[in-house]
């Protein structure tokens, strides 16, 4: 028995001696760990997919939701992000239901089409939260993986290791570091890092509305509330004044207002187009209501009460174009509103 397992091991040694051997083992038990990983302890079970796979009805159906669901939340990332999903599939999907709109407002429609091609703004990315299990799942998907490398790269260095050792016949001792290169090191100076710049204050609550030409009945409200959730006040943007008497209400100007519960009054500015700010009949007659403001892309228009404080920022406008005179009324205009609670 000894001499046959003698002989088996001078045969094994010999064999891990060719060149090719160890290579070749290495790479079919990788393939051999990855491939029962894969089909036996963790496969790959597909339970969700994307809108886009869905029949046209359905599609239909899920455009519908989500845009009662923007009407509702207000969230633009969101927004974007569902009619994104439905891939090719989303300019017929939202002509679709723009002819058929079922039970859905046709305005509601509309503000959605103007959102998703409004350019968007890092603020406005919607994230979505990943479930721990998924993550957890996905982590040792790639931790088991690279695990069984990492040990077969591990294994293959130490046999070239001690074989290369067997091979030398005198071993050169390890010689440190002179002190003076540590001394050296020692010194080098130390870089001071910049301080973080303090955090930006948080609103209590963020709104966004939307314009379009034809929306004669415009006049959005929001409820500002407190972190606690108590009513604090409104906000809103709402018709100024129009130009013009044929056909649909040509607006050339917004109100911005604010009440707040705490405040005997309620504080209102004008964003006023072009045209109508130049014109000092115009911009007199509706100084009136609140001061008047010149349309701005960017702009922000601040209101302040005693416990709040609003800003209203011009997202995007367009002017509208035909018989009346140039940057006269709005084919589009979107504002952002940010309340936040005064000290």
């Amino acid at each position: 028995m000894g001499v046959l397992r003698g002989k088996a091991m001078d045969a094994l040694k010999g064999l891990f001696e060719r060149k090719w051997v160890l290579p070749v083992a290495t790479l079919v038990l990788g393939i051999a760990l990855g491939l029962i990983y894969a089909w036996l302890i963790d496969p790959l079970n597909v339970i969700d997919t994307t809108p886009d796979t869905l029949r046209q009805d359905l599609r239909e159906d899920y455009l519908r939701m989500a845009v009662d669901s923007y009407s509702v939340n207000r969230e633009i990332g969101l927004a974007i992000q569902r009619y994104e999903e439905l891939g090719e599939y989303g300019e017929s999907v939202l002509e679709a239901i723009g002819a058929d709109p079922g039970l859905v407002d046709p305005s509601a429609i509309q503000n959605f089409r103007a959102v998703i091609t409004l350019p968007v703004s890092g603020d406005d990315v919607f994230e979505p939260a990943v479930p721990e299990s998924t993550e957890r799942a996905s982590a040792w998907r790639v931790i088991l993986p690279v695990g069984g490398v990492i040990v077969l790269v591990g294994f293959l260095i130490a046999f070239v290791l001690a074989k290369r050792s067997r091979m030398i016949s005198t071993q050169e001792h390890y010689q440190p570091q002179p002190a003076q290169a540590l001394e050296e090191v020692l010194a080098e100076p130390v870089v001071d890092l910049e301080k973080p710049a303090p955090p930006m204050r948080e609103p209590l609550a963020t709104f966004r509305t939307t314009y379009n030409l034809g929306d004669d009945s415009y006049d959005d409200a929001f409820s500002i509330e407190s972190a606690t959730g108590d009513f604090l006040g409104e906000c809103g943007v709402g018709i100024a004044d129009v130009i013009g008497v044929d056909g649909a209400r040509k607006i050339s100007s917004f109100e911005v207002w604010l009440f707040d519960k705490n405040d005997i009054q309620t504080v209102t500015k004008v964003i006023l187009s072009q045209y109508a700010f130049d014109d000092n009949s115009t911009r007199t007659r509706l100084a009136a209501k609140g001061d008047p403001v010149l349309v701005e892309s960017g702009g922000v228009v601040d209101l302040q009460t005693a416990s709040i404080e609003v800003q209203a920022r011009v997202v995007d406008y367009v002017y509208g174009e035909g018989v009346l005179p140039p940057r006269s009324f709005f084919e589009r205009i979107t504002i952002e509103l940010l309340a936040f609670q005064r000290d």
